[in-house]
């Protein structure tokens, strides 16, 4: 079997680090720093309630809930789907990770990070990979995905 028809249960960050929807921003800022991770799922006692990245808070103040910032509908692939449908996700969704979950709960996270270690073959329609923008990604030229700081580069001609 090919990488690209891995399981994302074999591929995706586990234990996932979730949040809940009254964390505040200071704590989620400080969970990043010290775990080098970007993107939290937030979960409640209802389930999944949403997503928030590091990039959504910027300028927040440290007090405020992550539910502010959350993306109440995350992008989210079921744990028997391959690597090359949660590539197919976060392009089509223009996101830089997907939320691992089924009926039971939240499973994992996947990011663009862990697809470029793995299957780097499948993230050829992301031209940020490898740029040190943390943000969102979003359509680019040719059907390709890129960051909001190469968007403007390329408008200005600095690419």
């Amino acid at each position: 079997m090919t990488t690209e028809y891995e399981l994302v249960s074999h591929l995706m960050s586990t234990p996932v680090v979730a949040l809940d929807p009254k964390a505040d921003v200071g704590e989620l800022l400080q969970l990043s720093r010290s775990l080098s991770i970007h993107h939290f799922p937030l979960v409640n006692e209802d389930g999944l309630f949403g997503v928030v990245c590091t990039c959504d808070v910027v300028g927040a103040r440290p007090e405020q809930a992550v539910s502010l910032f959350a993306r109440r509908a995350p992008v989210t692939v079921r744990p028997q789907a391959t690597a090359r449908e949660a590539a197919a996700y976060m392009v089509s969704h223009g996101v830089g990770s997907v939320v691992v979950a089924d009926d039971e709960g939240v499973w994992g996270i996947l990011t663009r990070d862990d697809l470029a270690e793995t299957v780097p073959e499948l993230m050829k329609d992301v031209h940020c990979l490898y740029c040190s923008s943390r943000q969102h990604l979003r359509p680019g030229p040719g059907h390709t995905l890129i960051c909001p700081e190469c968007a403007a580069d390329q408008l200005t001609g600095n690419d």
